[in-house]
């Protein structure tokens, strides 16, 4: 069965800034059993903008089949990130979340932690 889901807050940590963010967007959410799967996310975030030459901006979460990236974009510019490793997501009662702490990664430095959400919360609508 799919359906569709939307977000809420969760606490991030962007470089070493950690800060709580409202996401907003929509994915689809295919059940089959235990198993949950999502595709088509696309949920954005605004960054806090306290002044400083890397405030403001936004944060936008996409997944599309099982590849999960984040494209960070501030006044100095963009950066795309890509989840360190896969991400299983897991179900239960109308709620969807990652099986964890989801790490984004520059794609050529796969050590270094850029961007990291913890709490990402997925409500499929009703």
């Amino acid at each position: 069965m799919a359906n569709t889901a939307s977000s809420a807050r969760a606490e991030v940590t962007l470089r070493s800034k950690t800060m709580v963010l409202d996401f907003h967007g929509e994915c689809r959410v295919e059940r089959a059993g235990d198993s949950v799967r999502l595709s088509g996310m696309r949920l954005v975030a605004e960054l806090p903008d306290a002044g400083g030459p890397e405030d403001g901006g936004t944060v936008l979460l996409e997944q599309d089949g099982e590849a999960l990236t984040a494209t960070v974009a501030q006044p100095g510019g963009k950066v795309e990130l890509t989840t360190r490793s896969p991400v299983p997501w897991s179900g239960s009662g109308r709620d969807v979340e990652p099986a964890g702490e989801i790490f984004f990664v520059l794609p050529d430095a796969p050590d270094s932690t850029v961007l990291s959400i913890r709490g990402l919360v997925l409500r499929e609508a009703t």
